[in-house]
């Protein structure tokens, strides 16, 4: 028995060990080192579980299932993609094994309950060197700030979704912690972060992040999460009342607060021209990021997606897939609504508001960019939602 305890004492370091060298080469985009880890970490796991059971394996075997369904009909679409190399299988890997998949092999792990309060710090330490990348990208186009979208060394579609991400990260180290200096500290992190936000003219991302947080705090406390909806609710139409030209408002303001707007924007005629392809694909689709390289033609732009999570979905993996998707997404909401209104511990219940909160701007985001193209920042996301799994505290018996 001391032996055994031993050897699952040394596999649960081990894998705490590689998910701490993980987190460090995800913060740096670190390409292919940070998928071998990851592997490792999945493999270790596997072990792991081998030797302790699993019985959260079949607390979640919903969850797992409907997942690897996904996972087999993305794989069939990326099988009769044409054109295919390895920019497309690394998408397609990190869409599904390194996102999804690293997510259904770790609900087997249990993370000690002795480390949970260093995942908040652990998370906004290895946002440090994107958001380092973004500041030098600010600092450096002062001159033409008002014409210019950062991009942090990336794409600025990508970067604004990650910068929402750490954003609401700030959010949730705000409201958690008490003492006054940390609190100053989060609060000075949130608005760095804000500001690249602002630097990155992102629609998508200030529209996303207010829903969003409106929306959790609704979750965490409904009635003051009324009357802070109501505040931001206010703040936003002054904001859009007296911009002073600010480009991100002139941007959304020129695009979506009317119908008239919407329709004469680019991406309605996109999504029109989308979910009319969608119609002649049922089951299978034309193949995973078919339209990669600007192969796709609509508003008079040439594009490399339809700018949708779901309808892109639709046409390039097919309406089955679409279907399998969204019950996906429903049934993981579900379960970590559930896990969140069963947490106790304070901590724990912040940690799993932040997962939720993250998971529904994730897929607010994709609905005006196929998020899942984002190989680094999906990753990042279910990296997440993973921690916000292994440290609950399931009941199985």
């Amino acid at each position: 028995m001391e032996i055994m305890n031993k050897r699952n004492n040394f596999l649960e370091n081990l894998i705490l060990l590689s998910i701490g060298v993980y987190l460090f080469f995800l913060s740096r985009r670190g390409g292919d080192t940070k998928d071998i880890i990851s592997i490792l970490i999945m493999v270790f796991t596997l072990v792991y579980s081998y030797k302790n059971r699993i019985k959260r394996y079949l607390f979640y075997k919903k969850e797992i299932i409907i997942g690897a369904i996904y996972i087999i009909l993305v794989g069939i679409s990326y099988i009769i993609t044409p054109d295919k190399n390895s920019d497309k299988f690394y998408t397609f890997t990190h869409m599904t094994i390194f996102s999804i998949g690293f997510f259904l092999v770790m609900l087997n792990f249990k993370l000690n309950n002795k480390y949970t309060k260093y995942i908040l710090p652990l998370l906004i330490l290895i946002s440090f060197p994107p958001l380092e990348k973004g500041i030098i990208d600010l600092c450096s186009h002062l001159n033409e700030i008002s014409g210019y979208r950062i991009a942090g060394d990336s794409y600025t579609t990508k970067y604004a979704s990650e910068l929402g991400i750490y954003f609401l990260l700030g959010i949730f180290s705000l409201m958690y912690y008490k003492k006054v200096y940390l609190k100053l500290l989060a609060f000075l992190y949130s608005l760095a972060v804000l500001i690249l936000i602002f630097g990155t003219q992102s629609r998508n991302t200030f529209l996303a992040l207010p829903i969003t947080i409106i929306f959790v705090l609704i979750l965490f406390n409904w009635k003051k999460g009324i009357i802070v909806s109501l505040i931001l609710f206010g703040g936003i139409f002054l904001l859009f009342k007296y911009n002073h030209n600010l480009e991100t408002i002139n941007r959304i303001d020129s695009s979506i607060t009317s119908i008239k707007k919407v329709k004469v924007d680019a991406r309605y005629t996109i999504f029109s021209d989308g979910i009319k392809e969608a119609k002649n694909y049922p089951i299978i689709g034309k193949g995973f990021y078919y339209y990669k390289n600007q192969k796709l033609y609509s508003a008079n732009e040439n594009l490399d997606h339809y700018h949708n999570n779901f309808i892109e979905t639709a046409v390039t993996q097919g309406l089955l897939t679409l279907i399998v998707y969204i019950i996906f997404l429903v049934t993981l909401f579900i379960r970590m609504l559930k896990n969140y209104f069963k947490e106790d511990d304070r901590l724990k219940r912040y940690i799993k508001l932040f997962g939720l909160a993250v998971f529904i701007f994730s897929n607010l985001y994709g609905l005006f960019e196929p998020i899942f193209y984002f190989e680094k920042i999906y990753q990042l996301i279910f990296t997440i939602i993973t921690i916000t799994f292994i440290i609950d505290e399931n009941k199985i018996s």
